[in-house]
């Protein structure tokens, strides 16, 4: 009886974070590029001088602290979606819920990767995360977005965090399809 069962193309996105949700990670230095999971990992600005400590509790997805020396262009979070296909759908959304000690402000990305490279689509609202818990949800309207149609050969949701030294919990993140 499965037939009517549409697990959509987010299932894989939402699978990886569901596997880091159930982690337990004491707090610990991270190198850049190394998968928290499969398919999840940091990238900051190769050209920076960054320090990543994470740790993940089981219930959250993880806690982030970052100390930069001098400045940086960028400090990417990446999660693959090379599984996943807009085929049929005109929507693509995000669901996150986060705080950190102060204001933080943070953009998301859909970056489709292309022959030679790739494109990114930033998502119109830029979020902020506070001391308490807070909520962002955006979507791209993918009718309006016409190089997400079809195959890439590889995609990724990348959440940009302020480039600069500070922390940010990650309570829950959740990507959907319409």
């Amino acid at each position: 009886m499965t037939d009517s069962l549409d697990l959509g193309p987010e299932t894989g996105i939402n699978s990886r974070l569901a596997v880091l949700r159930e982690l337990d990670i004491d707090e610990a230095p991270h190198s850049a590029g190394q998968g928290l999971v499969p398919g999840v990992f940091f990238v900051p600005d190769a050209e920076s001088q960054t320090t990543l400590t994470l740790e993940s509790r089981k219930g959250m997805l993880l806690r982030a602290s970052y100390d930069i020396q001098g400045s940086a262009r960028w400090l990417g979070l990446h999660i693959d979606m090379a599984d996943c296909s807009f085929a049929g759908k005109s929507l693509f959304g995000v669901a996150m819920r986060s705080l950190a000690p102060r204001a933080t402000p943070f953009n998301i990305c859909l970056r489709n990767g292309r022959e030679g490279g790739f494109d990114d689509h930033f998502f119109r609202k830029t979020g902020l995360t506070f001391p308490e818990s807070s909520l962002h949800l955006d979507a791209l309207s993918l009718p309006e977005t016409p190089s997400l149609w079809g195959h890439a050969p590889w995609r990724e949701l990348i959440l940009f965090l302020k480039p600069e030294s500070g922390s940010i919990d990650l309570l829950d993140l959740k990507v959907f399809t319409l």
